[in-house]
């Protein structure tokens, strides 16, 4: 029989302060997009667009991309196979669209070592390149390192702008418990 471990904080946090443009509900404990607001007159009744790139780099690394049977790694799906709904939906190649999101989440249960480390670096790559192939960025830099004496993955992503100056430099210091921060 598994242990059942109880989540006895839960609720109790502080509010959560998302770096991409959402807003936290403590009432409901979910995160949720914001709406823009009067400041961006353009964008009425859109959702806020302040920290794009933020965003973007955050729905293209931990949005579940569906794994391929063929995968090397499709083992550690555990059957599993995941996958966001929308892409089974609308992906329209004519235009460049391409599945949404990254296999980061196929990290989860693999060892920690260098070789998952290479996996998480590969994996951060290929999600975030729709980013370059719509020339919001120009360069993409991803360094993962494994530290198992921590239990933990740490990912470093950097995003270079078409002059070669650096736009975007973020440290995910653990990148499956970090989205909720």
């Amino acid at each position: 029989m598994p242990d059942i471990r109880l989540r006895q904080t839960e609720g109790c946090d502080p509010e959560r302060v998302g770096l991409w443009d959402t807003v936290w509900s403590t009432e409901e404990g979910r995160g949720d997009w914001a709406m823009a607001g009067a400041d961006e007159a353009d964008n009425i009744g859109g959702l806020r667009a302040t920290a794009a790139l933020e965003t973007a780099v955050v729905l293209c690394l931990f949005t579940d991309r569906r794994c391929p049977a063929d995968h090397p790694l499709a083992w550690l799906a555990d059957g599993d196979r995941r996958g966001w709904w929308g892409d089974a939906v609308d992906v329209r190649a004519d235009l460049g669209e391409a599945p949404l999101g990254s296999l980061l989440w196929l990290l989860e249960r693999a060892p920690l070592d260098g070789e998952t480390a290479m996996w998480a670096e590969a994996f951060a790559i290929e999600a975030l390149q729709p980013l370059v192939d719509q020339k919001a960025v120009s360069k993409i830099e991803a360094v993962a390192t494994a530290r198992p004496e921590e239990d933990r993955l740490d990912l470093v992503v950097r995003l270079y702008g078409r002059d070669g100056s650096l736009v975007y430099d973020r440290k995910f210091d653990n990148i499956w418990a970090q989205v909720g921060r």
